[in-house]
Parts: structure tokens; C-alpha cells; sequence
């Protein structure tokens, strides 16, 4: 493996962390060369020879030894991979833990017929459930202190309503009622129970492993906050309008009316009151505000209204349950 580039930008990172990781995989007697690359786009994975080797997605991040910290937290029932050492090389951060063999439940995802879904949709939150479980306090030093998805204060997330609205993007009365349910947000946060929240809560961080959700990975989002935070996450997972590219068959249907009744059971006991409806609707605004700003920011991205996190704010801001209906059925 050859040193890292002397150039700039996302693909003199990359080679960076290729190299980062090659030595890594020779320090514990594994063939790089075989390894085969993971998703991910906040830090670099390659699996092979029994081993996963994360690497930052560059020098300034601080979160992976870090988590190795949070990871001696979390319980056997979360399946986080047995973490074999951890380091910098030239600055990056990086850790190896012991490959599982399961694949992202992402990845299978789509050859999963409805009933399958909801197993892996209900074991996904059950291990999310155990994270919850960690005691806050022992948490507190090794969680993020912040998760840069979501704001730390209204007026930095009403901020970006107010970049929606200045570029056209949100009118005048989308911004004005996407603010309001902010408003609501922040003022049920003061009484509301922070635990430990995973922070990233996707299928693409969760192994599957051909029946059953074996393992959450990637807790560098990790933070202390209400569980609403993870649980808006599996509510999107089933409530999320589709896709372009998304079927419309009766079985299709019905799959996905299937996987909206089992998340309804499951987030029944966490919007029980209007303020814990209201905290995973701020989590919801805040989150599709960052994911529409990221998108709007990449060159060529021009046509917004098909666009997930408009679509979900825009239902946001014309309904009190927006595409949650099913979950929230108000």
C-alpha cells in the first residue's frame, strides 16, 4: 500500500484512511488486500480476515476512541462487536473489532417481505432499548456532547428554518408553523428523561443476519437525550413517504401498512402525552432540516420538491401528524 496522497479533498482522505487502515490490518496479521470496503460516510470500514477496521474520515475527528469508552457501557443485549484495540496513525483515529457475520440490515432491507420487516424493525428497537438502559450518569463523560443532526437551542434550529425560508425553499407560512412546533419542542425538553440514545438509529447501523438483528454499530453520534430522538427514527422507518423508485403493489401496501402497525405498538408508550408527541416532532423538523441543507448544499442539487426531507417537512408544516399519521393517528 503506497502513503498517503499529498492532495486535497475527500479522495486524499480516503487514501489516507486506506493507508491508515492497511497497517492496522497488518498490525493484527490480516491481509488488507482481501478486505472488502463497508458503507459509511462519517469514517471508512473495511472487513476481512475476521476483523472490521473503522478509520475517521479525517484528522480533526474525535469520536471513535471514544466510543471505544462507551462501548465497555453498552449490554450484551445491544450486540456491539468485541472491540480488539483502538489508536491514532498519523493523527486518525481508528479501531478494530471482531468481524460479525451478518450483513447491514440496509443492504437487506429490500428482500425482506413484510413479516420479516417487522421482526427486524421490533428486534432493531429492542436492542435500542438496551442502550436506553445505560445509566445516564456513567454515560455522561464518554457520550457526544452534542449530535449534529439536531440543535442544542430553538434559536439555532429555528436558524435554519430561517435559511429554508430566505432561499425559497419553505414559505413564509411553512417556516411560521415548522417554528411553532420548535416552540412546542423546547418547551416540553426541560422535563423530559435523557438516556443514552444511539443517535444514528438506521437500518445501515444494525447487522442482520438472515433471521434476526444481531448487532448496533456506530454509536459516534451516541448523545444523551429524550428517547424520541431514536424512537423519530423508527417511526421514519415506517412512515417515510416512498420513493420514486418504490412499488405500489397491493402486497407492497400491505407490507408497509404491516410494518406502521407493529412501530405504532412499539412508540405507543413514549407519545402518551402531547409533550412527548411533541418532542419526536421537533427530533423530526430538526433532522430534515439538516438532511435538506446538506442535500441543497451538494453542486447540481436542484430539484428539492422530490426530495425526502422536503417532502417531510412540507407534510410537517400542513399537518399536525405529517407522514406520522399512522403512528401518531391524529
Amino acid at each position: 500500500m503506497t502513503g498517503p496522497t499529498t492532495g486535497t479533498g475527500r479522495g486524499a482522505r480516503t487514501t489516507e484512511a486506506a493507508t491508515v487502515a492497511a497497517e492496522v490490518f497488518r498490525r493484527h496479521g490480516a491481509d488488507f488486500a482481501t478486505a472488502r470496503r463497508a458503507a459509511g460516510w462519517t469514517n471508512a470500514t473495511w472487513i476481512g480476515g475476521g476483523i472490521a477496521v473503522r478509520v475517521a474520515g479525517s484528522a480533526a475527528a474525535r469520536d471513535l476512541v471514544r466510543e471505544c469508552r462507551l462501548a465497555a457501557l453498552l449490554p450484551l443485549d445491544v450486540g456491539y462487536p468485541t472491540v480488539l484495540d483502538s489508536g491514532a496513525i498519523r493523527g486518525f483515529e481508528w479501531v478494530v473489532t471482531r468481524e460479525i457475520a451478518a450483513t447491514s440490515l440496509d443492504d437487506a432491507w429490500a428482500s425482506l417481505d413484510g413479516e420479516r420487516r417487522v421482526t427486524a424493525t421490533r428486534r432493531l428497537w429492542e436492542r435500542a432499548r438496551a442502550v436506553h438502559r445505560v445509566d445516564p450518569a456513567a454515560a455522561a463523560p464518554v457520550a457526544r456532547p452534542r449530535n449534529p443532526f439536531y440543535a442544542t437551542t430553538f434559536d439555532e434550529a429555528d436558524a435554519a428554518l430561517g435559511r429554508l425560508r430566505a432561499t425559497g425553499v419553505l414559505t413564509t407560512g411553512e417556516r411560521r408553523r415548522l417554528g411553532a412546533a420548535l416552540e412546542r419542542h423546547w418547551a416540553a425538553l426541560p422535563a423530559a428523561l435523557r438516556v443514552l440514545n444511539h443517535g444514528d438509529l438506521s437500518p445501515v447501523n444494525a447487522l442482520w443476519d438472515g433471521t434476526d438483528v444481531v448487532s448496533l454499530l456506530d454509536f459516534e453520534f451516541a448523545v444523551l437525550a429524550p428517547v424520541q430522538l431514536d424512537l423519530n427514527e423508527l417511526v421514519k422507518m415506517a412512515c417515510a413517504p416512498p420513493g420514486p423508485d418504490a412499488g405500489s403493489t397491493a402486497r407492497e401496501r400491505a407490507d408497509r401498512a404491516l410494518l406502521q402497525e407493529a412501530v405504532a405498538e412499539l412508540a405507543r408508550p413514549f407519545l402518551r402525552t402531547d409533550a412527548e408527541v411533541d418532542l419526536l416532532v421537533g427530533h423530526s423538523v430538526q433532522l430534515e432540516a439538516w438532511g435538506l441543507e446538506r442535500e441543497l448544499a451538494k453542486p447540481g442539487r436542484k430539484e428539492y420538491q422530490d426530495w425526502e426531507p422536503y417532502r417531510m417537512l412540507v407534510a410537517w408544516a400542513h399537518a399536525d401528524s405529517g407522514y406520522y399519521a399512522p403512528v401518531l393517528g391524529r
